[in-house]
């Protein structure tokens, strides 16, 4: 068994971290340490060690490293093959290019399992797959991007043609390695820091908000990976949180009230804000299993990385040409007073 490097709070057997095991357990001065993170590990943690997880586990806010033997490519024994069906809320109207050809194929090269690719929304002119159409949210609405986001949130939790348990994807989210299942239902999470710099900030302080009312924990679960979630569970929280009415994010909320204790989302996830050629892209994922990127880190670069790992068009692609149309990121308007209605420059010509 390889050594764990998990990093505990409480000491354990006189120990405060593990990677003290590494030399101590090989002289049999102390048992083998188990990561409460690691489902390889082969043999079971003392009393002690278990007391230690416990706290852990009822640390308000905690959120666990994943030791040594969590960061490889390693499968479950027990992991069997799954149908499960990958669910994709779209607008054309916002997409760069046409990112959503490569996670689509990323999720039918990678899942170990049969998946089912749905879309929702609007529909990418090459699919050919299963697919729900749904109009975006009237332009005036308040918050429209998570307004729109929601209403099609509620379209999976009670949609017929929705599986009882599914997987919510973005369009710009790649898998890059194989996975199955049991990757996607651990939960991962980063810590939370208040911001209100910015309308997603300010909702994500709305959605902690209503979620210590609830006395639930602030994991920080939108992290732009994909998301396991079940119908039962969403319709019990958009009533118990009057998502119809209220707009917070979902994925924050149901992780907070459904999931255990998280881990990191990273080396698992990789994301990428800025532009970086193939080279650099395949030193930042080399750990990672999957990938997303924002509006600025889709380039040249991006795309000849995601069609070099996944060249062969997915089942539910036609024979259209991929649009290699990227757009530029735009650059964010700030609206200024004309110089005459300054106090300062008023004030100078009177």
């Amino acid at each position: 068994m390889k050594p764990c490097f998990h990093r505990f709070d409480a000491q354990i057997d006189g120990y405060a971290g593990c990677d003290n095991y590494t030399k101590l357990m090989h002289n049999g001065i102390v048992p083998i340490q188990i990561c409460e993170m690691c489902p390889y590990a082969e043999a079971e943690p003392s009393p002690t060690q278990k007391n230690a997880l416990l706290i852990n586990k009822k640390h308000r806010g905690k959120i666990n490293e994943p030791c040594s033997g969590c960061l490889g490519p390693k499968r479950r024994t027990t992991k069997g093959s799954h149908d499960l069906q990958f669910v994709w809320p779209y607008w054309h109207g916002g997409a760069n290019g046409d990112e959503i050809r490569f996670s689509v194929r990323s999720v039918e090269k990678f899942f170990e399992g049969s998946a089912k690719c749905t879309v929702i929304g609007d529909k990418p002119p090459w699919f050919t797959g299963h697919y729900i159409p749904q109009q975006r949210v009237p332009k005036r609405t308040s918050a429209r991007a998570y307004r729109d986001m929601l209403t099609k949130v509620w379209t999976m939790a009670t949609h017929p043609e929705i599986d009882d348990d599914f997987i919510w994807m973005m369009d710009d989210i790649y898998f890059l390695k194989l996975f199955a299942l049991e990757d996607l239902q651990t939960p991962r999470a980063e810590r939370w820091h208040s911001s209100d710099y910015n309308t997603w900030q300010r909702l994500k302080g709305a959605t902690m908000d209503a979620l210590t009312a609830a006395g639930h924990p602030n994991h920080d679960y939108a992290t732009h990976m994909p998301h396991h979630a079940e119908k039962e569970k969403l319709v019990e929280l958009f009533d118990t949180y009057d998502l119809h009415n209220k707009t917070m994010l979902w994925e924050i909320l149901y992780g907070n009230a459904y999931r255990d204790t998280p881990t990191r989302a990273r080396p698992f996830f990789a994301r990428v804000g800025k532009p970086m050629d193939t080279e650099q892209l395949q030193v930042v994922t080399r750990r990672s299993t999957v990938l997303n990127h924002s509006a600025g880190g889709w380039c040249d670069g991006m795309r000849n990385y995601l069609l070099a790992l996944m060249p062969d068009r997915a089942s539910v692609e036609n024979d259209q040409e991929a649009n290699p149309v990227i757009k530029p990121a735009k650059a964010r308007v700030v609206k200024r007073r004309p110089v005459e209605t300054h106090r300062g420059y008023v004030k100078v010509e009177q």
